[in-house]
């Protein structure tokens, strides 16, 4: 991949931007703060730092720059996230061919996303047209949405993909055919497509609604190398910059729910593909909001699925309210009959989670036969939020349960104590992990602040990495990975080909010292000279060293004249703060 192009890319991304798809960033002096997104934490320890474009993790040690971010997240390797960000640029690469000189599995959904968009537009598609017209839904609207038409033929798709030069087995990795006793033919035939975008508007998966009454309403690509449905929200890459900017985010159940939301001014409106809401899910609209309003069908089932989903994000931190639709009504067809306004005052009158759970169980709860089990559903499923989240709903939930505050409280504890206990024995089951950390290892794998900020600043600076004596350098670094590192700089070699080379071969150490210590040197102002505070640093820190050696050999009565003599000079330096840089 031209180094060219690669630095064009970097260049026009804002590396705040695309972190803030993943966590919601908060302002912290020169840079900006979050919850990191590669381990738990609840203290924020994920720095961004813009100005450098890298960032860094204090807690986990993880850091790089925007294209190492979008490998770690994505699980991409080097070249897919370079085009994945060249993209979200609007910047056209020549994308690198798969073995073979074949397509990328993500060029091949946009080739079958380009011949359903013009199936829909063909003669195949007038049944498709009409379909979508009676639905309310405007020709204006299906390029914004990119809806398509799967014709009825057997295997249309796989004919005009197979003349395009596209392999089997690329077709089939992406759920589009299906491998039978007469061979290939279409997954998707005879229904309107909604393609599926990840939250970097990455192709990854369809859903098919069926005009002819036969087989499943819907159907979604199965599960594959892109496509996973526990992992998807239809409409997220649209309607992650709404969520944030109005705090909230609107979760419905399906395409045309999502759609109508989106028609009518809700553009923060998300689908779950499906009732079985999942914990990724969860996060995923974790990293936009701390609100979200669940409206799924006014069904049975719908009810059901909102309770489950609640729970699971609830548990995340989020705000959940309920929003109650009439009787056999779904967010599409509600929005049709009543337009944004009344589904507006749907939002403000919807219920928090614990409320919710305890009105729709309140019939339940006035059957002495099923009072107990009732109960004991609405204590597991209320304990699962903490107590201050639930604190303002605790004297209306005991009155309705018919017990005292302190007797429900006390209920509550019990419960959560009790799941803390049955997932801890699950996790010995499946033979839970040793929190002790070998010591060396951990030790190896430490990075000194200060060595690392060096690096980052010579990293930065061609001048200094000209000018620059190696001997200068060199005694004052103790981790011989980052001496290694420093060498290749001094050398002459180009930080973008270093770089390249080693996130091609998966070296993440480099770009982790080299976040670590753009991280190090944020803490100082415009008017402070880092390159001298952090040579002073290094300069003590080795003579610190060098005196506790000779020390502990004067001790042992090891020690020659001269190294005495070196003791008590080295301890007149370091008393009286001077270094001589």
């Amino acid at each position: 991949m031209d180094k060219v192009q690669i630095d064009e890319i970097k260049r026009s991304i804002n590396i705040l931007d695309v972190i803030g798809d993943y966590v919601e960033l908060h302002r912290a002096g020169k840079g900006y703060k979050a919850l990191c997104p590669f381990h738990v934490e609840k203290t924020p320890s994920f720095y961004v730092m813009p100005d450098r474009q890298f960032y860094h993790c204090f807690g986990c040690g993880k850091g790089g720059d925007v294209i190492s971010f979008v490998m770690d997240m994505e699980g991409l390797k080097f070249t897919e996230a370079v085009e994945l960000l060249a993209k979200r640029a609007g910047i056209v690469i020549k994308s690198a061919p798969e073995r073979g000189g074949h397509k990328s599995l993500t060029d091949v959904m946009e080739k079958a996303l380009s011949i359903y968009r013009d199936c829909l537009e063909g003669a195949s598609g007038e049944i498709a047209r009409r379909y979508l017209i009676k639905r309310d839904l405007p020709k204006e609207w299906w390029s914004h949405f990119e809806i398509g038409w799967a014709p009825p033929a057997w295997d249309y798709l796989w004919r005009a993909l197979s003349k395009a030069g596209i392999p089997a087995k690329a077709v089939i990795e992406c759920g589009l055919v299906v491998e039978g006793s007469r061979g290939l033919y279409d997954r998707f035939r005879g229904r309107v497509i909604f393609p599926v975008r990840d939250v970097t508007g990455r192709l990854v998966g369809f859903g098919g609604r069926s005009l002819s009454g036969e087989g499943a309403k819907y159907i979604n690509t199965p599960e594959g190398p892109l496509f996973h449905k526990g992992s998807c929200l239809y409409l997220l890459n649209l309607a992650k910059d709404a969520i944030r900017e109005r705090g909230r985010a609107i979760l419905v159940e399906g395409y045309m729910d999502a759609i109508r939301l989106h028609m009518a001014g809700f553009r923060e409106a998300v689908a779950s593909l499906g009732t079985a809401l999942t914990e990724e899910q969860g996060k995923l609209l974790k990293r936009f909001t701390n609100s979200c309003y669940v409206c799924y069908d006014a069904d049975s089932a719908g009810r059901e699925a909102s309770i489950r989903g609640m729970y699971i994000l609830q548990a995340l931190g989020l705000q959940v309210n309920i929003v109650s639709l009439p009787p056999d009504r779904d967010p599409d067809e509600f929005l049709q009959e009543k337009g944004g306004k009344a589904f507006e005052e749907l939002l403000k009158k919807s219920l928090p989670l614990p409320l919710y759970h305890i009105k729709i169980r309140e019939d339940l709860l006035n059957d002495l036969n099923l009072r107990k089990k009732v109960v004991e559903e609405l204590i597991e499923g209320l304990s699962r939020i903490d107590l201050p989240d639930l604190a303002p709903f605790i004297p209306q939930i005991a009155a309705k349960l018919g017990m005292p505050r302190h007797a429900l409280e006390d209920e509550l504890l019990s419960a959560r104590a009790n799941v803390a206990k049955t997932r801890g024995e699950k996790k010995g089951k499946r033979g839970n992990p040793s929190v002790y950390i070998n010591a060396e290892e951990q030790k190896k794998r430490m990075i000194d602040a200060e060595e690392a900020a060096l690096f980052s600043l010579l990293w930065n600076d061609l001048t200094k990495r000209y000018n620059l004596n190696p001997e200068d350098v060199f005694p004052l670094i103790s981790d011989d990975r980052l001496k290694t590192l420093i060498a290749a700089l001094l050398n002459g070699e180009q930080p973008e080909e270093l770089e390249e080379r080693w996130l091609k071969s998966g070296d993440r150490f480099p770009l982790e010292a080299l976040a670590l210590g753009n991280a190090f040197c944020q803490q100082f102002d415009d008017r402070t000279e880092i390159w001298d505070v952090i040579v002073n640093a290094l300069k003590v820190k080795a003579m610190k060293s060098r005196y506790n050696a000779l020390y502990s050999k004067m001790l042992r009565g090891e020690a020659t004249r001269d190294e005495i003599e070196e003791v008590q000079k080295i301890a007149s330096v370091l008393k009286g703060g001077k270094m001589g840089i």
